[in-house]
């Protein structure tokens, strides 16, 4: 099986790396429940920019730079410039500090960053995010984002297939078997979640690209029916067999995405990087540091539209609002809908819902992002609130 779903790469030449990253597993969890948070106060209460007056705006603009540069955020007013233009310019429903707290817990304000998975910018957007919106502009895509992203998205359903057999290994009963069986229908109705996402790469990608996601996709619905199998009757040692192949493939293709994705951010910096100096004949840490703004609006132009500062924060307020439409059916009230919109924005509707389904037990980042976003804006409405009732 591993042999066969390994060959797959390699015929094409994109074999595995020949020396990936040594990553640590991390230790599975089994809390399938969202984590116990405080529910933020709705901020449909919290008037949006437009719904404001000039002098109100001013004020708010002033008070969220204030306290922004409290936080260790990088040109503060800029940001916050920038990212109400765009939500007075859209009239949007979201209010101005949700959108700075979204932009806040991304980057810090150092906007012209590349992550290690592919994210650049104001808004860390990824290259299927900035299609899903229909940003237009330049996109700098090379095939190692490409395997990484298929790498990235092929893998969960072996991931899905590893949790599920542990829980059995770990305590093999009837009641644990029969659980496994209901994770096991949830990974099969989550097993395509995400694959649309990368039909959107189909500008940039080749034909083969899809070929093998097709492939991919035909070997994950054949693992989970094996399980399917093995769980209706398979012994405890061929469930441990089992376990022990998919997590060997699974690791293998996460390895295959972080090296390729470490690989195209080491690309797109040195480009960026390149440019920068070039264009401004200065080093390229004294421009990114000292002329982030204008830097930016450059490279936007030339290099990826995603470094562009006014173009993400217009893309930020659009894709917030479909963020809140996902979040709306997932959340289980309106109070929640507020850190489900973050837990979204942050860890993708592919890694919640699994949550969600206990098929992924805890995810950390995505958890710790789902209470900083709200406290975030609380803390900025109450700033922009003292600020305005002072006057």
């Amino acid at each position: 099986v591993i042999a066969a779903a390994v060959s797959m790469y390699e015929r094409a030449g994109e074999g595995m790396p020949a020396r990936p990253p040594k990553t640590r597993p991390a230790p599975i969890a089994w809390t399938p429940a969202l984590p116990d948070l405080d529910p933020p106060e709705p901020s449909s209460a919290v008037p949006t920019l437009v719904r404001a007056g000039e002098q109100e705006i001013e004020e708010r603009v002033r008070a969220y730079a204030g306290e922004l540069a409290k936080m260790w955020t990088r040109h503060p007013e800029e940001l916050v410039d920038v990212v109400a233009h765009a939500a007075t310019k859209a009239g949007g429903s979201q209010p101005v500090s949700l959108l700075l707290a979204i932009a806040h817990a991304e980057t810090n304000g150092n906007i012209l960053t590349v992550s290690e998975a592919g994210a650049v910018g104001l808004a860390q957007a990824t290259p299927v995010a900035i299609q899903q919106e229909a940003v237009p502009g330049k996109l700098f895509v090379t095939n190692d984002y490409l395997v990484g992203a298929r790498a990235y998205i092929t893998k969960k359903p072996l991931g899905d297939a590893d949790t599920i057999a542990s829980i059995v290994l770990l305590h093999d009963t009837p009641k644990t078997r029969a659980r496994a069986k209901r994770l096991l229908k949830s990974a099969m109705a989550l097993r395509r979640e995400g694959l649309d996402e990368l039909d959107l790469l189909a500008p940039f990608a080749p034909d083969v690209f899809f070929t093998r996601i097709e492939a991919a996709d035909r070997h994950n619905r054949a693992i989970l029916g094996r399980l399917e199998r093995l769980l209706a009757k398979g012994s405890r040692a061929e469930i441990r067999g089992f376990r022990n192949e998919v997590r060997r493939e699974y690791r293998a293709l996460k390895a295959m995405q972080v090296a390729s994705w470490k690989q195209y951010q080491r690309d797109l910096a040195a480009r960026r990087d390149a440019m920068l100096e070039r264009q401004f004949g200065r080093d390229a840490d004294f421009v990114r540091r000292e002329m982030t703004y204008e830097a930016a609006e450059y490279l936007g132009e030339h290099l990826d539209v995603r470094f562009s500062a006014k173009r993400m924060a217009e893309f930020l307020v659009s894709h917030l609002e479909r963020k809140v439409t996902e979040a709306r059916k997932l959340a289980s009230s309106e109070r929640e809908i507020e850190s489900m919109t973050a837990a979204l924005y942050n860890g993708g509707s592919h890694n919640v819902k699994r949550m969600l389904a206990g098929l992924i037990g805890s995810l950390p980042e995505t958890q710790k992002y789902m209470k900083k976003v709200p406290a975030t804006r609380r803390r900025l409405d109450a700033v922009a609130g003292s600020a305005f009732g002072g006057r």
